[in-house]
């Protein structure tokens, strides 16, 4: 069997994955090409982009439509490689790239699959969009979502049964949790010192821009500084908003800031933390949570990514409702409760055992296999 995968972009956290899935496809007699596009102008600030020899970047060219930006990639590359038995495609109407493969079918692919979220979470859709996507879910050969919430989804939208795998959306944990053994306690004591940390500390991690809510995270931390001033909140990332935090880290004692940081800095800064503090989109930030059991403490936002399905409030989490106060004292109440962070970080270490990356590249192969056997 020779299937397509074609990635919106390659970023960091899909290195291991694409490692993992092209490795366990060679196993099970599967020929799996990885395409991806470039960075979209809005990611670059991240600098969050990776390389591998086994996966081929698709020349890609961006083009606003109104208030959404669409991409149209090349599949000159894919062409001369196919026919394909399977391209599994991005469940997603923006990319342009998509309509050529499914008119072309049969000289690049004999079928089509998608993979994604099964619904639009992150931001409001149009009827019209949901409604492409909904027909887009019932007529592939095979849906691969990322979450359970995802599989109904598509359920919803008329997909008969048995022809969707949950994957359990993962980034690479064993590395982190590498990482997370190899920190020394020297390197947690030199971020104490540095950002004079008290034992009730919140750790964010991710892009710094609007959809993680930057600006309402470091109001709610001078609230949070407020009601208890040993509380500490450490930023870790870059992107469009950053000015905004380095403003706030000279201006207050209760903000630190680390700037990006990976591997093994981004393991000490989880061991010199007592919670994840994500008041905006939570997505595969969800994961890192579990691993390291440090338990989120985000709102009721609507606009969460799947992996959010991940959280349960009062057990491996906490969701407070979305208003700048209730979160900022759900933050200092949650660093005060001893029993809960214990209960909480044991919840999470059950948790993780089940979503990892190997894991989610198994269950991929799983549904090739089982697509294989049904048409046949």
């Amino acid at each position: 069997m020779r299937v397509a995968v074609i990635h919106p972009w390659f970023p960091h956290y899909r290195e291991a994955f694409f490692r993992e899935l092209h490795a366990r496809g060679a196993q099970a007699g599967i020929d799996i090409d990885i395409y991806c596009g470039e960075t979209p102008p809005e990611w670059k600030d991240r600098n969050d982009t990776a390389s591998d020899a086994n996966v081929t970047v698709l020349p890609t060219r961006f083009l606003g439509l109104g208030s959404r930006n669409v991409s149209l990639k090349s599949i000159a590359p894919v062409a001369r490689k196919g026919p394909y038995d399977l391209v599994v495609l991005e469940h997603a109407v923006r990319n342009l790239e998509t309509y050529p493969i499914l008119a072309r079918r049969g000289t690049i692919a004999a079928s089509v699959a998608y993979w994604g979220h099964g619904r639009t979470y992150t931001q409001a859709s149009s009827g019209l969009q949901e409604a492409v996507k909904r027909v887009m879910a019932r007529r592939c050969a095979w849906f691969f979502a990322y979450t359970e919430g995802g599989a109904a989804a598509v359920r919803e939208a008329g997909r008969s049964g048995g022809r969707t795998t949950v994957l359990n959306n993962s980034i690479d944990t064993t590395e982190l949790r590498r990482d997370l053994d190899a920190v020394e306690p020297s390197e947690v004591e030199a971020l104490e010192r540095r950002f004079d940390l008290q034992g009730r500390t919140a750790l964010f991690i991710g892009g710094l821009d609007p959809s993680k809510r930057v600006e309402f995270l470091l109001d709610a931390a001078e609230r949070a500084a407020a009601h208890d001033p040993g509380f500490r909140l450490l930023i870790a990332g870059a992107g469009s908003q950053a000015a905004l935090v380095e403003a706030a880290a000279k201006d207050s004692r209760a903000v630190g800031y680390l700037g990006p940081v990976f591997g093994r800095e981004k393991a000490a800064a989880m061991r010199a933390a007592q919670v994840m503090a994500m008041p905006g989109r939570v997505g595969l930030v969800a994961v890192d949570s579990l691993v390291a059991e440090l338990p989120i403490v985000t709102t009721d936002w609507r606009w969460h990514a799947p992996e959010f399905e991940y959280l349960e409030n009062g057990r491996n989490s906490v969701i407070a409702s979305d208003s700048l106060e209730d979160y900022a004292r759900a933050l200092v109440r949650t660093l005060g409760d001893a029993a809960f962070l214990t209960s909480a970080r044991a919840a999470c270490r059950q948790d993780a055992s089940d979503i990892t990356v190997a894991r989610m590249a198994e269950r991929f192969v799983e549904g090739l296999l089982e697509w294989d056997r049904q048409r046949a």
